[in-house]
């Protein structure tokens, strides 16, 4: 009897959670509808209001609203949100013809930060084959565990090389399972930003930079957060800097 009692919940649990995401898919199409058309009709304004007062309450905000947000702000000549929101766009769908306008951005305000570098065209890679590289990775685990598992069971010796690249591919692994946590792109979001040698006011500074140039963000602690800059890791304080996620 209580088990039945159970799966009646159970059943009910999920049916609920399944109606609220029918009506939470519903809403978005509502609001991307509206602001869509203010966009058609060139109400700018208007479209820049609505996507911005309801674009935490859409659950997956796709690449084409970004770039409208992007396409909005440039004609309003704020070129600094304009970077930011391209930039959101490429984070979701990395590709050349968003590249080439962060960079004729870029190059119209003389910024750094937008050539793409050897790191930058590794983190690009591995966004847009991460899914192919896990994969990958999860298929060659599981072989190399199979074949120690035998060893194991017919008392075979594990030479000391097995041992080794065993190591390096769970280090591997748990790089590329926690890089989107620790990386991340961002843009300074005001003029004269002090970037410091150490996560302290007290520190030495080593460059101040302007608004809308753009760092590779590498963790952090507190109220701060270590940047790349010039081949250097430095220090900023996270009000600073508009991150990329």
């Amino acid at each position: 009897m209580q088990a039945y009692y159970l799966k009646k919940i159970i059943f009910f649990f999920i049916l609920n959670l399944s109606f609220l995401q029918l009506a939470y898919s519903q809403s978005d199409v509502e609001i991307l509808k509206r602001a869509d058309s203010l966009y058609k009709v060139e109400n700018y304004s208007a479209a820049e209001l609505f996507y911005e007062q309801n674009i935490q309450k859409i659950k997956n905000p796709s690449t084409v609203l970004f770039l409208k947000l992007a396409s909005i702000k440039e004609k309003k000549g704020d070129f600094l949100k304009s970077l930011y929101f391209l930039n959101k766009a490429y984070e979701l769908s990395p590709s050349e013809k968003i590249l080439a306008k962060l960079n004729e951005l870029a190059t119209l305000h003389e910024l750094k930060g937008y050539e793409l570098s050897d790191f930058n065209f590794l983190i690009l890679f591995y966004k847009q084959y991460s899914g192919f590289l896990v994969a990958l990775l999860m298929i060659l685990g599981i072989y190399i565990f199979v074949i120690l598992f035998i060893k194991k069971y017919k008392s075979n010796y594990t030479h000391f090389n097995q041992k080794v690249f065993l190591i390096i591919y769970l280090l591997g692994v748990g790089l590329l399972l926690n890089l989107p946590d620790k990386y991340h792109q961002g843009i300074i979001n005001h003029d004269a930003v002090l970037l410091h040698s150490e996560p302290s006011s007290a520190a030495p500074i080593e460059v101040s930079i302007d608004k809308g140039n753009r760092l590779n963000v590498l963790g952090g602690n507190d109220i701060w957060r270590r940047v790349i800059w010039n081949d250097k890791f430095l220090y900023l304080k996270e009000s600073d800097i508009w991150l990329v996620e």
